[in-house]
């Protein structure tokens, strides 16, 4: 007999805020996307079964958050509820390659399809997990993205990676060959056992905080306008946040091959910083020459921190954060001050001496994150989440706001072509050739977002994101043009070739 509604616990601070956004229609989710090579001599019938089983596995037996619904997202306290039942077919997705597609024009088609997904609204969540995989079959070419679509509120970035990281698994695990009726059998699951969730990022890690930042910051956000007065901010950050059009966002994508990624991945081991940070500075110094003086004295940037390596785990509990889906997650933010921008804007008369613009602000971001890296949980707007009593509020007061920042980088990191192998065990036939992730287009976010993956010696991956109004279209392509030509570059031959786009 399957188990009634049940709710599990209140959401945490940071789950509020992407549950209040959902249920205002600001939100909907974020997609992780994996390619899969799929096994030779295997019929469509059998890839289908396969990919079946597994996503039924994951739900049954490795991810109990797929079970969850979320009760009361347009009050001020919702609530995680477990669900006593599932179907699958309004989880698992089919959709055929168009067939004669260049790679180029199929990834053209792919972003325009993610961007309906990440703007398609959910089943009423209270009654529906809000997940789904959605399979871009090519069987023809021997290969399938999958798409892992995730309401935030029950999990983050990472936990789109670990969701792939559990799928390839179970893929290599299969033994035999799976061939279904597709006709057969049902597709609803009852449920008899209470799912056990992670507990909120609040529970997890303790975080502390002096009185001048506390008082400071519970005024900034909570105190009347009147009396807080203007923002200060001087960072170059594009028209003021309108929260409208809702979700409509556009998605370029681009790819480096192994070679130019392992070039890339060398030239920052050499000059000790990491990708994102080699993101940032480059970026940088492409705005810096596209915004003269007068008009961008400074640039503001940002990025996501993983907050597992900083949790506590309290006494009985039993789940793996790093196998579990969670929202565990800060940030940083930077900001470029004049000097460092106008030795970026300024073209040097050799290609060595202008790639050292880039490696310089590269530097100066990697410094500023290694600074908070080392007191993440000290004085971190994260922890006092859950003193907002009205999200709901604190997004719609965001309009007409200076918006958050220039440009944000987020980089989920490269992942293994397969999962764990035993010893002994055959070789996988399943293995992941990309790796990269998309998210709902906010209105309040920064004018361009980059986010990167990749896959251990293979290709690598940029996604450049941007909201309809906050950039021109005409721009937006332009900057993610010239970022792959610059990262490209530098895997041919060593050097950036900024361009410079002032006179434009």
């Amino acid at each position: 007999m399957a188990l009634p509604r049940t709710v599990l616990r209140p959401l945490g601070g940071y789950e509020m805020y992407s549950s209040s956004r959902h249920s205002l229609g600001l939100y909907e989710n974020v997609i992780t996307v994996c390619r899969y090579t799929l096994p030779a001599g295997q019929s469509e019938t059998q890839v289908k079964a396969s990919i079946r089983q597994a996503v039924t596995t994951h739900f049954l037996e490795k991810l109990p958050a797929l079970r969850v619904g979320i009760s009361g997202e347009e009050t001020k306290k919702p609530e995680f509820v477990s669900l006593p039942l599932l179907d699958l077919n309004d989880h698992l997705e089919w959709v055929s390659r168009t067939p004669g597609l260049a790679s180029d024009e199929y990834d053209a088609q792919l972003m325009r399809e993610l961007e309906r997904e990440n703007a398609r609204p959910w089943l009423d969540v209270e009654t529906h997990s809000p997940w789904r995989v959605v399979v871009y079959l090519n069987t023809t070419d021997g290969w399938a993205d999958v798409a892992f679509a995730l309401h935030h509120a029950l999990g983050d970035g990472k936990s789109g990676l670990i969701y792939h990281g559990l799928l390839v698994d179970e893929l290599n695990s299969q033994t035999v060959s799976v061939e279904v009726d597709e006709k057969e059998g049902s597709t609803v699951f009852e449920f008899t056992e209470q799912p056990e969730l992670v507990p909120s990022q609040e529970t997890l890690v303790k975080f502390t905080f002096g009185w001048t930042y506390l008082v400071g910051t519970l005024w900034k956000e909570m105190g009347p306008a009147w009396l807080t007065g203007a923002p200060k901010h001087e960072a170059y950050t594009g028209p003021r946040v309108s929260l409208e059009p809702k979700l409509k966002g556009y998605l370029r994508i681009f790819h480096l091959a192994p070679e130019h990624a392992a070039a890339l991945l060398a030239g920052c081991r050499e000059h000790k910083i990491t990708l994102t940070a080699l993101v940032h500075g480059l970026l940088m110094v492409l705005f810096a020459r596209r915004f003269p003086a007068d008009v961008a004295k400074a640039f503001s940037c940002s990025m996501p921190i993983s907050m597992r390596p900083y949790i506590q785990k309290p006494a009985g509990m039993t789940l793996d954060v790093n196998r579990n889906m969670a929202n565990l997650v800060s940030a940083h933010s930077f900001s470029y001050q004049e000097d460092s921008i106008a030795d970026g804007r300024d073209v040097a008369s050799t290609a060595a001496e202008d790639d050292e613009k880039v490696w310089r602000a590269a530097a100066l971001l990697s410094t500023s994150l290694k600074e908070r890296l080392a007191n993440v949980t000290e004085n971190n707007i994260l922890g006092l989440m859950g003193w907002i009593n009205d999200w709901h509020g604190w997004w719609t007061r965001h309009e007409g706001k200076v918006r958050d920042g220039t440009w944000a980088v987020s980089n989920t990191g490269s992942i293994p072509a397969t999962g764990e192998v035993p010893v002994g065990a055959p070789a996988p036939q399943w293995k992941r050739t990309r790796n990269f992730y998309t998210q709902s287009s906010l209105g309040k976010d920064s004018l361009i977002n980059v986010n990167v993956g990749g896959v251990r010696g293979g290709e690598m991956s940029f996604i450049v994101a941007w909201h309809h109004g906050v950039v021109k279209e005409e721009f937006a392509d332009k900057f993610a043009n010239d970022l792959h030509a610059c990262l490209e570059n530098y895997g041919k031959t060593g050097h950036f070739s900024v361009p410079n786009r002032l006179s434009e």
